[in-house]
């Protein structure tokens, strides 16, 4: 980059005006290659679908059942040969060849291989032999294509040389594909036409870079030239010579604009000249000036108030400077008139500030006291509130456990009820079965008499009547087992209903004395509520008495801080105003007072 920008605006402009060039050519050329390659591909296609036409067409006319239609735009929708006969002769498909100049096949299904064998071809083999009795392939892409039924166009390798392709299933009458139309051009040959066009276009373009560039370098040299003479003339009035005429002033063009420019320069350069002789006079009076004013700031900084500067007629001070002299002359009149009422007041700032200072010792003192007493009253008061807190605390949770006891309460008086009320269902429950019982009782008894009356005219009966007696003996003997279990079971009743009642009467007494136990523990639980709100309340008080206490004390410390830091301003204020009087005195004014030193004091 450093090496571009220390060459010559010609050069640099060349090397652009041919680096663009070489980018242009080179994009068109790319441009024309690839619009080459497009159209010798669709050159392709067009002739695959020519001689695709041709084939179908010549096969349609020598052989019967085969029924080729066509699309709007001529190419071959559908091919349907109902029975592909057997073709011994090549001479029909190198026919096609001879005519469209390209590779042609007819392929048919062989069911026993499951494929496609070529039946005829022009195509060649590397040994001289045609490809007839080779087969398509189940791994070509081809295949499942063509078994779905589609048209394949595209690339395809055969016998290892790539094909631009066209694979047209034929269908027969069930809609099977039984044969395929293949037409094919040799890439490698489009391939060459494509290399040759791009060798001839990439010819054309070197040799108009080449015109270009003589071109380009003849017009640059041509258009410079009239900057090199400006550059010539620059460098004469740079040299300091202001009489050089500048070539190309005036002119219209914009190497003319420059020129007319620099002519401009070259008058203002004349005037600045004389300008400078001018600026020299004027450059010497004022450090004249500076001299005198370095002076009397050198006695200023000394702390002399009385020099002045004065204009003679021996030593006259510059006119268009005698402004300055008299503002200089102002200022330390002015500066004197104020460092003398400043001396006047640093001494009452003095007597003041030593009177603050004492003050805000003593107040310091008595703040810092107070605090103290402050800080101990506040940690007393907020041990006392930590106390009272802990106090409501346990209240509160005594309050909860005689709520939660209140609640077991209830809950028990409540299971309890229920238990009484099952208790009094039992024994209603037991009255039914005794009812039930008397009636099985009852339902015994007549069995028994009806078996009794079966077993009678049983024997009379005779011999035909003893099964019958059989039964009614069995129903008789059941009856009475019945009976035995009704008086056992009204035995087993009567005895439990005994002890319910029993039970009845002891849970109604402890009823009786679980409602005194609760009405007790609501009384507790009432007055436990009472005393936790009382200590509750009593312990938001005390935090809010300590609270108050420990912002009295913080606001207190804030004080004494606050003392301390007036009685520390005091006393700088004191010692400052001391040395404010001290540099005063320093100063040298005309007709200044005697005055007593305050440190005296």
């Amino acid at each position: 980059m450093q090496k571009l920008a220390d060459m010559s605006l010609k050069l640099r402009l060349a090397i652009a005006m041919i680096l663009m060039l070489v980018t242009v050519c080179v994009v068109l050329q790319f441009i024309a290659s690839r619009l080459a390659k497009d159209y010798l591909l669709q050159d392709a296609q067009v002739r695959q679908d020519i001689s695709l036409r041709v084939m179908a067409t010549l096969f349609e006319d020598t052989f019967t059942g085969l029924d080729v239609r066509y699309a709007s735009d001529g190419t071959i929708s559908r091919a349907i040969w109902g029975d592909i006969p057997a073709i011994d002769s090549h001479d029909l498909i190198d026919q096609v060849g001879s005519v469209s100049g390209e590779t042609a096949t007819l392929f048919v299904w062989d069911t026993s291989e499951n494929d496609y064998r070529r039946v005829t071809t022009n195509i060649i083999k590397p040994d001289g032999q045609r490809a007839v009795g080779t087969y398509l392939g189940q791994q070509n892409p081809v295949y499942a294509a063509i078994q779905r039924g589609e048209t394949f166009r595209g690339e395809a390798v055969i016998l290892g040389k790539p094909y631009l392709t066209i694979y047209q299933p034929v269908f027969d009458g069930s809609r099977n594909v039984v044969g395929i139309l293949y037409v094919g051009v040799e890439r490698t040959v489009i391939d060459a036409a494509i290399a040759g066009q791009q060798s001839t276009m990439l010819m054309a373009s070197l040799i108009v870079t080449g015109l270009g560039v003589v071109a380009i370098l003849f017009l640059t040299a041509r258009m410079l030239s009239p900057i090199s003479a400006v550059s010539a003339a620059i460098a004469r009035i740079a040299g300091g010579d202001l009489t050089t005429d500048v070539p190309h002033d005036g002119q219209a063009h914009e190497i003319g604009e420059i020129a007319t420019r620099v002519s401009m320069f070259k008058v203002d350069l004349l005037r600045t000249r004389e300008l400078e002789q001018e600026r020299q006079v004027a450059q010497q009076e004022q450090s004249k000036v500076m001299e005198i004013l370095r002076d009397g700031l050198a006695r200023l900084a000394q702390r002399d108030l009385t020099h002045r500067i004065e204009s003679t007629a021996a030593n006259p001070f510059p006119a268009d400077y005698d402004a300055l002299r008299q503002d200089f002359n102002a200022v330390v009149d002015s500066l004197s008139r104020t460092v003398s009422d400043i001396d006047d007041i640093a001494a009452e700032v003095t007597s003041a500030a030593t009177g603050i200072a004492s003050m805000s010792d003593t107040l310091a003192r008595r703040v810092e006291t107070q605090a103290a007493t402050l800080a101990e009253s506040s940690a007393t008061l907020g041990s006392l509130s930590d106390t009272g807190k802990q106090i409501a605390d346990k209240a509160a949770n005594a309050d909860d456990m005689a709520r939660k006891s209140l609640n077991l309460s209830t809950q028990s008086r409540k299971d309890l009820e229920e238990a009484t009320r099952a208790i009094k269902e039992i024994e209603n429950s037991s009255g039914q079965i005794n009812q039930i019982i008397a009636v099985i009782e009852d339902i015994a008894f007549q069995t028994n008499l009806l078996a009794l009356n079966a077993g009678v005219e049983a024997a009379r009966a005779g011999e035909a009547g003893k099964g019958f007696a059989v039964v009614a003996s069995e129903v008789r003997g059941l009856s009475k087992r019945a009976t035995d279990s009704a008086r056992e079971i009204r035995t087993l009743i009567t005895a439990s209903q005994s002890k319910i009642s029993d039970g009845t009467s002891l849970v109604q007494t402890t009823a009786t004395s679980l409602e005194q136990l609760l009405a007790q523990v609501e009384q507790m639980g009432s007055l436990i509520q009472d005393i936790a709100g009382s200590v509750k309340s009593q312990a938001v008080g005390q935090s809010e008495v300590s609270a108050g206490v420990q912002q009295l004390d913080h606001m207190t410390q804030e004080n004494a801080a606050l003392g301390e830091e007036a009685n520390a301003a005091g006393v700088t204020l004191k010692s400052e105003a001391m040395q404010l009087s001290d540099t005063l005195r320093q100063f040298k004014t005309a007709g200044k007072r005697q005055r007593a030193n305050p440190r005296a004091a």
